[in-house]
């Protein structure tokens, strides 16, 4: 009977102990990464059939995450906007007020109110077009461009300015109460869009932006945003909404019809009269889109709130779930460490044997 015995080189047991001592350096940056961040290194692997639980998990918390982030940008463009229409507000109430208190015939005929409401209408226009992060706060959908013209800016495709089409339609001075009251017509017609001259719509001259309606009587889409699970808010406010048409016509008549070339005292009080109405109703629609805006932005408040809340409890739930026990990871990297000396040093002691050391 003839038996072999099995001789094992040290260059195989070498090898070997090299291969072990690779292993076990993975095991040990497994370790210490486990103790450094107090996660699993591999915790879909560690938590097995749980693993889907802590996917689905973490893909709720990134939404969650996401649209916190999308609530905090729109919070900044409700902050602005809600600045921007303040201002336009103040800026509109001053010549408000001047126009009121001179809409008496037996008023002194203020000299400087024509140029106190171009001032206005530009200062309100520059407000208009106040724009966040390259989006135009007040031009609707379409907010990548100004919305609105200054008072002598020519439109880039009617080639016409805001005073263009007011200067045109006035053609000096009004001389009598029915010529106010024409006058008055076509200056409606212009700011509501039916004007004689198609090109004078303040859509065409005086509005860059979304258009209130499609062409044929449909609404175009608003501004909308979703801030949490199944709640939408539409926040849009567009400088070609009735309110802004309003206060910007009675800007425009005031800066175009002085008041103080109107030598006739009923076209005078129906001049004035007229403007006069035209800014306390847009004044009185600013003062409304303010406090629709503080709304919205109170909603998106308490949206970002909740979903705080409930990134937290995700995060809760996910460290639940890939945390690893401190103690355990602990214990197991300095196992680990004793074993991966131990394999260093027997392999030391194998990489100095060879044939020469028993000659």
């Amino acid at each position: 009977m003839v038996s072999y015995v099995q001789t094992v080189s040290s260059l195989q047991s070498l090898i070997s102990r090299q291969r072990t001592t690779n292993d076990m350096s993975r095991l040990l940056l497994k370790a210490e990464t486990e103790v450094a961040t107090g996660r699993h290194s591999d915790p879909f692997a560690a938590l097995g059939a749980r693993s889907i639980e802590a996917m689905s998990t973490r893909a709720v918390y990134e939404r969650t995450e996401g649209r916190i982030e999308s609530n905090t940008f729109l919070q900044n463009r409700l902050d602005l906007m809600a600045t921007s229409l303040g201002n336009v507000r103040e800026a509109a109430q001053e010549v408000l007020t001047m126009a009121i208190t001179n809409t008496d015939a037996s008023s002194s005929r203020p000299q400087f109110l024509k140029d106190m409401a171009k001032d206005a209408f530009d200062t309100i226009v520059s407000f208009m077009n106040t724009s966040y992060n390259g989006k135009s706060l007040f031009a609707g959908v379409d907010s990548d461009r100004a919305p609105m013209n200054r008072w002598g800016e020519a439109d880039g495709t009617t080639g016409l300015s805001p005073q263009d089409v007011m200067d045109s339609i006035i053609g000096g001075s009004i001389a009598s109460s029915a010529d106010a009251a024409t006058k008055q017509a076509e200056i409606d017609a212009v700011f509501n869009g039916t004007p004689s001259v198609a090109a004078h719509a303040y859509e065409d001259t005086f509005f860059n932006g979304t258009a209130l309606t499609d062409g044929l009587g449909n609404p175009n889409p608003r501004m909308t945003a979703q801030i949490d699970e199944n709640l939408n808010i539409s926040y849009g406010v567009q400088a070609n909404d009735q309110g802004f048409r309003d206060l910007m016509r009675g800007l425009a008549m005031l800066a175009s019809g002085d008041p103080a070339d109107i030598t006739d005292n009923d076209a005078y009080e129906a001049w004035v009269g007229a403007a006069a109405g035209a800014l306390g109703a847009g004044v009185n629609a600013v003062l409304n889109a303010e406090t629709r805006t503080g709304t919205m932005q109170k909603l998106v408040e308490d949206s970002n709130d909740r979903l705080n809340g409930k990134k937290e409890l995700l995060s809760l739930h996910i460290s639940n779930l890939e945390s690893v026990d401190p103690y355990e990871a602990a214990t197991r990297l300095t196992s680990v460490q004793t074993q991966l000396q131990a394999s260093y040093a027997v392999t030391a002691r194998l990489s100095q044997l060879s044939y020469i050391n028993f000659m």
